[in-house]
């Protein structure tokens, strides 16, 4: 008799579960203020946006920048949904 090994398969519900978050890069610009940019671990850019809106002064201009790879991001260590200059 053979031994199979019960590995369970992943459902598709199982993976929106732990659907890991990219990096995006979300800059702000205050008035009379030089440009700042952070780096958030999110799960969309609309997210991303929204918290770094909400963590920013009422009145600054918030905007997508772009994403960070997976490489670039390891060393930032950032934490979900936490924005960090850059």
């Amino acid at each position: 008799m053979s031994r199979r090994s019960t590995i369970p398969i992943p459902t598709l519900e199982d993976k929106r579960k732990r659907a890991k978050g990219h990096v995006f890069l979300v800059a702000v610009k205050q008035r009379r203020e030089d440009l700042r940019v952070y780096a958030v671990q999110a799960s969309s850019q609309d997210d991303a946006l929204a918290i770094v809106a909400a963590a920013s002064a009422e009145g600054a201009a918030v905007e997508a920048a772009g994403r960070l790879s997976k490489k670039l991001a390891r060393p930032l260590k950032l934490q979900p949904e936490v924005p960090r200059p850059i």
